[in-house]
């Protein structure tokens, strides 16, 4: 048996396991741990063993260990690593690898995309020191199971944190910080810092840009090749100037424009990458495209690559952020043991752990609730009656997702139709931002009647117009740039959600459900039913599905 074990370690650390080329398990710490991006430099060891666990293995069939972390200079942690690893199993010395942040986002996205040639793009807020800088933006040529790299940009340290105010107010920023080099995403970041938002909500940047205009003039901004500079002081010194202009507070500036701020942040991105991914492609006659690192979570930005790009496939890995690392040092280990010749295997998205019917029972009857059990078709129904009743309904079933978002298995699901849903939610659930859009899931083969797609977007990586025609009928999914987020369901890979939705186009007349997170806000998806019935006992859900199991907020309790 070829088995490889993958480590991240940093924010979103996790693990994930690859057997005889096949991908059978990956899982974010944040799901064991209930600590959002679970933030670390400690091995999870946690998720490991609940791996190892849920796929009938030891440490003892491990052949080989990839591990990967970000802002490090990879020798000088290897035996730091590789020795707590060893003392926490006890077991006999295997190959350790230690893989650069940059080079695990590769490996993640091209061994997962099945393409044979392919150029990969990783865009990402920062990854491993090189040359007394960090990674930036690195792009690589990929044939044949082998990859190498082919360009490079480097940035600045950063100094201290990002929501430190010498990061993103000019009045507190010293003149070598406004010249120090950034990386595209950490603008976006930067930018998110500036409008009051916090780590890892760039989403809510990109949902309120869709509300406003650029405001920064871009038009002389250059980005054939990776020589463009980028610095702490762009944008940021043009908002500064007009806020003295306009004779407001600072503050008083910043919530008038932050709609067309966020706007201009987006505009930077979009045109940047659409560039660069344009020239690079033309350059080396690649028409195959593999896009890694958080930057290609930005979904707005995804699409329009399709659309003006001229590209014959593009492949996103659904946890294009760090998500992916455990995965891409798994597949680095893998072929440093076993070489490049292997046909590697991944069924996406749903990578995690599930949990089967008596798991599950046994965890509602000690809440003392009271539930009922469906057979899958009865089930169907139900949960489509529901739906078109403008219930809300929790749904948890089969293996969690691989990624930040939520694609079903992990998910509220509300009526796209229902004009008021979107406030309804936010009052009684999710409580979010009301310029934050919530995301339609869609049968496979119809995506393309409801949408403006150019791809099929299976993972909610993709958003694009809805069409004209269907927006007043899905008004609780359609944004108000008239865009949505889709995630597709094909038959063959998911009859249970696709036979759901042909049931809820039967009562509603749209094959689509409003779909979001299973969370509440600052907590992570739930993974387990008790996460589940957690979240539910504690929010305004009207309805919990585990597995095959109902529960009804009115009747729940036990007589």
């Amino acid at each position: 048996m070829k088995l490889s074990l993958g480590i991240h370690i940093g924010h979103d650390r996790g693990a994930c396991l690859i057997k005889d080329g096949k991908v059978i398990a990956a899982l974010s710490q944040e799901r064991i741990d209930r600590i959002k991006h679970s933030q670390s430099l400690n091995i999870p060891f946690e998720t490991i063993d609940a791996l190892l666990e849920y796929c009938h293995l030891t440490i003892a069939d491990i052949s080989c260990v990839g591990l990967s972390a970000v802002a490090i200079e990879n020798d000088d942690i290897y035996n730091t690593y590789k020795n707590k690893f060893f003392s926490y199993y006890k077991c006999e010395y295997k190959p350790f690898f230690l893989v650069h942040h940059h080079d695990a986002h590769a490996y993640s996205t091209y061994y997962s995309s099945g393409f044979d040639e392919s150029m990969i793009f990783v865009f990402d807020g920062g990854g491993d020191f090189t040359e007394s800088m960090q990674e930036s933006e690195t792009i690589y040529l990929a044939s044949h199971n082998n990859i190498s790299c082919i360009d490079r940009r480097l940035q600045n340290l950063a100094v201290r944190h990002m929501k430190d105010p010498i990061n993103h107010l000019i009045p507190f920023m010293p003149k070598y910080v406004q010249n120090l080099e950034m990386s595209l995403a950490r603008k976006y970041s930067q930018i998110t810092h500036l409008l009051g938002f916090g780590f890892g909500q760039e989403g809510k940047t990109m949902g309120l840009a869709s509300y406003g205009k650029p405001i920064v003039d871009l038009s002389n901004a250059d980005y054939k090749t990776l020589g463009f500079s980028l610095t702490y002081k762009d944008i940021i010194k043009d908002l500064f100037v007009m806020q003295q202009r306009s004779g407001k507070d600072f503050q008083d500036f910043l919530y008038s424009e932050r709609e067309n701020i966020a706007a201009t942040v987006q505009a930077l991105i979009e045109k940047a990458v659409i560039s660069l991914i344009q020239n690079y492609t033309q350059r080396y006659g690649i028409k195959n495209v593999c896009l890694a690192g958080g930057l290609f979570l930005n979904c707005l930005t995804n699409h329009k690559i399709i659309e003006k790009c001229n590209l014959s496939d593009v492949f996103i890995l659904p946890a294009s952020g760090d998500d992916g690392q455990a995965l891409g040092s798994a597949y680095y280990a893998y072929t440093k043991m076993y070489g490049t010749n292997t046909e590697f295997e991944i069924e996406l998205p749903y990578l995690g752990l599930s949990y089967d019917d008596s798991y599950i029972e046994k965890e509602i009857k000690e809440k003392r609730l009271k539930y009922r059990k469906h057979e899958d078709g009865e089930l169907i129904k139900k949960i489509a009656g529901y739906i078109y009743d403008s219930k809300i309904i929790a749904f948890h079933r089969g293996r969690s997702e691989i990624g930040p978002r939520a694609l079903c298995h992990r998910s509220i699901l509300a009526n796209p139709t229902n004009k008021n849903m979107k406030d309804i939610l936010n009052y009684r659930v999710k409580h979010r931002e009301p310029f934050r859009p919530f995301a339609p899931t869609v049968v496979d083969e119809e995506q393309y009647n409801y949408f403006d797609l150019k791809h099929s977007s299976e993972y909610m990586l993709l958003a694009t117009t809805v069409k004209d025609e269907y927006r007043s009928d899905l008004t609780a999914i359609t944004h108000v740039d008239n865009t949505a987020r889709i995630q597709s369901v094909a038959k063959d890979k998911e009859p249970f959600l696709h036979a759901l939705l042909m049931e809820i186009k039967a009562k509603t007349g749209y094959p689509i459900v409003l779909n979001t997170s299973f969370n509440v806000a600052g907590e992570p998806i739930v993974e387990s039913p008790l996460d589940a019935l957690n979240t539910f006992l504690k929010t305004d859900i009207d309805i919990l599905v585990l597995g095959n199991f109902i529960i009804e907020k009115e009747t729940m309790l036990e007589q």
